[in-house]
């Protein structure tokens, strides 16, 4: 068949009560024109956007309107066998479910699509026809049986055949037989479909539900079935979650329903850009309609569309993925199978290879045609001669084909010039025509032994070439190793003694490396415990323990055991590292450890008196002018500052001496003194 676009119709639902409606919505029909629908923009409503479609309804339609326009001339493609798919989609509380199921006194486009098939089905005569319908639900992206026991159904897979068909696997289907039968199937099943109340629609569609009518029309008259298909799609509608105000459940669900559309849009988006790959399996919903979009089946699209205001940006997004929608081509096919029984093959007929066989053995196998007839050739007895194959290798018996200057059959022998010792064969013999059975097996078995011997003799060909390999190999490398030693016997020796002191100075060197390694790992357990014990100190107990050390390692320097004393100078380090003169006294020390060299402490800086005078002695000397000569009257040692008058006797013409030394200068100052008591 030739390529349809599928077909798009707009249905706005009535006004509910308390709805807010401007009716900015209208819907326009032009005689010799397409329907088309005007929209206002909600972010400026002086601009009006029109669609134009292919069937508008407004708010007045009926249920009946949208069948008997849209629906109903698709009966007829379904009884020729083609798959259609009708689907509703829409803005959740949008009348998508209205629209394809109804309600008893306004029936939907599911009832009277069964209805009317049904009547289609009464007028073929000539045909014997089975419906059979199956009806599922995708809910969060897993798909589920609704004609079973909902709370026990599990998960059903979704596959494709060998002819690349979608479908999903283990889902139940039941042959209806009248309308009152599926009316009992269709409401027992719809009480299963998941739904849940939002703030815009109390019984809220929460999944994806597609309904499947399989009609099989069997004509004996002409040995062939067709199988039509009509698939009905309820949509779940996106949802705004600032209106819905669902709660965490209802969330997951709006999630899962709102991504499955969004892979929807993309799914068309693609099949209009003409992408190379389309994203049907991104989403259970676009693998299971894959056939609707872009494939071999007939389309139809019901966008359901909300008169309020608060849904203006939504009908606007309905209806830009309807305009997209249309654009989409497919190529419908007729599901047609032929009834007739196969001829059996005639037993000399050229069978297909069978997979078993290795392309070796099944091109040593001659088959020779004459005319329209050839050889049939059997393979039981070729699985048991050949054994398993070792490789795809190509064969030198030549393929089957018909006499000519190439290939000459196996009786057959060419002229040739070289005497040969083999009995010569009439060049002129009729053709084999027909072969029995025991030759065909006979052929077979000496085609098969040939090669067999064929590979026998390459394998022994291949094992003498490799051991004579793996000798060559061997007497390569004893040449190499003889070379090797004549080499290292014609080169000179050193004389003897020449490599004696290089060889000692490596062995004290190495001496004297392990030695410092040694050195090294004592000073570092030593240093580690050190540290360990100065870090629980305070800075105080730290300095006190240091000072304790330097003085222990300063008695030992001077009894002249440096090895004790730099072993408590490195302890008093540890614990005063920021010592820069400890730091130098422990090199020092380690010099003259080093070298066997005593140490001399460097001289300590004498302090420098800034200042004052110290006077040493006082000498006081009491002259009696009279009777009394000079005589010593007392000597007594005084404290610095002091001016020497205090605690001496009083006498006429006494002097007092006084002794100063100042920075290693000596004066002396005589004073005459007051006359006091002694």
């Amino acid at each position: 068949m030739a390529s349809h676009k599928i077909k798009i119709a707009a249905r706005v639902r009535p006004r509910l009560e308390h709805e807010i409606d401007d009716e900015g919505i209208q819907v326009t029909h032009t005689s010799g024109a397409p329907s088309c629908i005007s929209v206002p923009n909600p972010r400026d409503v002086s601009q009006i956007f029109n669609f134009p479609l292919s069937s508008c309804y407004d708010q007045n339609s009926t249920q009946e309107d949208i069948f008997e326009r849209d629906v109903r001339p698709l009966i007829d493609v379904v009884y020729s066998g083609v798959t259609v798919t009708i689907f509703a989609y829409g803005v959740t509380s949008s009348g998508k479910t209205h629209t394809m199921q109804g309600t008893k006194a306004q029936p939907g486009v599911i009832p009277r699509v069964v209805e009317a098939m049904f009547e289609q089905k009464a007028s073929l005569q000539r045909s014997s026809v089975e419906l059979s319908v199956s009806y599922m639900e995708i809910y969060k992206d897993e798909v589920y049986d609704l004609l079973v026991n909902r709370e026990t159904a599990p998960k059903l897979p979704v596959r494709e055949n060998d002819a690349g068909q979608v479908f999903v696997a283990n889902l139940t289907s039941f042959p209806i037989k009248s309308m009152e039968e599926f009316d009992r199937i269709y409401s027992q099943a719809s009480r299963h479909r998941s739904v849940g109340a939002t703030n815009l629609n109390r019984t809220s569609s929460r999944s994806h539900a597609v309904l499947t009518l399989e009609v099989m029309m069997t004509d004996s008259t002409a040995q062939r079935t067709l199988t039509g298909k009509m698939n009905l799609v309820d949509l779940a509608g996106s949802e705004n979650n600032k209106l819905t105000g669902n709660d965490s459940t209802r969330m997951a669900e709006s999630a899962a329903i709102n991504k499955s559309l969004s892979v929807l849009g993309q799914v068309v988006h693609a099949l209009n850009q003409g992408a190379s790959r389309i994203p049907y399996r991104n989403s259970k919903l676009t693998r299971i309609l894959q056939d609707a979009l872009g494939g071999s089946s007939v389309g139809l699209l019901i966008c359901n569309i909300a008169p309020g205001t608060k849904f203006r940006q939504d009908t606007l997004n309905t209806l830009n993925f309807a305009v997209r929608t249309k654009n989409v081509e497919n190529r419908p096919v007729i599901n047609e199978r032929d009834n007739r029984p196969q001829p059996k093959p005639h037993f000399a007929a050229v069978q297909p290879a069978p997979a078993k066989l290795a392309p070796a053995v099944l091109h040593a196998i001659p088959v020779h045609a004459s005319g329209s007839s050839a050889v049939a050739t059997t393979t039981s007895n070729i699985a048991a001669v050949a054994g398993p194959s070792r490789g795809q290798r190509p064969s030198k018996v030549p393929r089957p084909s018909a006499v000519g200057p190439g290939l000459l059959p196996p009786l057959y022998s060419r002229p040739s010039s070289r005497p040969s010792s083999r009995p010569s064969i009439p060049e002129k013999m009729e053709p084999v025509t027909q072969l029995t059975d025991k030759e065909i097996d006979e052929r077979i078995a000496r085609a098969v032994e040939a090669e067999v011997a064929r590979r026998l003799k390459e394998r022994e060909e291949q094992e003498r070439v490799e051991q004579a390999r793996l000798q060559q190999e061997k007497e390569n490398l004893a040449l190499q190793e003889k070379q090797a030693v004549e080499n290292v016997k014609a080169e000179p020796k050193l004389p003897s003694g020449v490599l004696s002191p290089l060889l000692k100075r490596h062995r004290d060197l190495d001496e004297e490396l392990r030695a410092r390694l040694a050195e090294l790992e004592q000073k570092y357990e030593r240093g580690n415990k050190e540290l360990q014990l100065a870090d629980v100190l305070s800075p105080a107990s730290r300095k006190k323990t240091g000072r304790a050390y330097v003085a222990l390692a300063r008695a030992h320097s001077e009894k002249g055991d440096l090895d004790v004393a730099l072993e408590l100078y490195r302890k008093a380090e540890t614990y005063v590292p920021d010592n820069v003169k400890l730091r130098e006294r422990v090199l020092e020390i380690e010099w003259a450890v080093k070298n066997g060299k005593d140490f001399v402490p460097s001289p300590k800086k004498q302090r420098k008196v800034r200042g004052k005078k110290r006077k040493v002695a006082v000498e006081r000397i009491c002259e009696e002018a009279t009777s009394l000569g000079q005589s010593s009257i007392g000597q007594s040692s005084l404290d610095d500052g002091e001016d020497g008058e205090r605690g001496f006797g009083d006498g006429e013409g006494a002097t007092i001496k006084v002794k100063e030394e100042y920075e290693g200068q000596t004066t002396i100052h005589e004073t005459p003194a007051k006359r006091t008591r002694c």
